[in-house]
């Protein structure tokens, strides 16, 4: 038991947290979320990052000081590798989020920046439902990713005082 307590205070004071169990408070003024493209669970994940960071989110862009603009995401699968009989044998997977920030006047505090991931998996037709299963879950861990990615991103333009709404 003390070596299990010894293990858990070390590794958590190396900064080890379990995965999705660290939020930070990430400093910025009312924030409005436009999505110019992108899927219902885009809007969802980034939503939930941004409340377990002590953003406000406003429902009205007037009342924003900032203007996050989830501009494009994209998935799109493309062939690896194929077989001597054409069969396919592994899809490369590739999703991509487009996004920017500006200030409540129109000001670019973030220019577009694009947020990629690519994961390879093995194909076998014998496996068809198995396969689509695995692909929806890589593509729903790879969005989960650039929501991270954002967010680390966000709190990166808090730390620089553009998120302050000092003057």
């Amino acid at each position: 038991m003390w070596l299990s307590l010894w293990l858990l205070a070390s590794l958590s004071a190396c900064g080890w947290h379990l995965r999705g169990s660290q939020t930070v408070d990430l400093a910025l003024p009312p924030l409005y979320l436009q999505v110019e493209q992108g899927s219902a669970e885009l809007l969802r994940e980034v939503a939930t990052g941004l409340k377990a960071s002590q953003v406000e989110v406003v429902a009205n862009r007037s009342a924003a000081r900032m203007v996050l603009t989830l501009e494009r995401e994209r998935s799109d699968r493309r062939v690896l590798s194929v077989d001597g009989r054409g069969n396919v044998q592994a899809y490369e997977l590739l999703y991509r989020l487009v996004f920017s920030v500006r200030d409540s006047d129109g000001k670019l505090l973030l220019p577009s920046e694009t947020i990629t991931f690519q994961r390879d998996y093995s194909f076998d037709e014998a496996e068809v439902l198995a396969k689509s299963k695995e692909q929806t879950q890589l593509f729903d861990m790879m969005r989960r990713n650039a929501v991270q990615q954002l967010m680390r991103r966000l709190q990166s333009l808090a730390d620089h005082g553009a998120g302050s709404g000092a003057d």
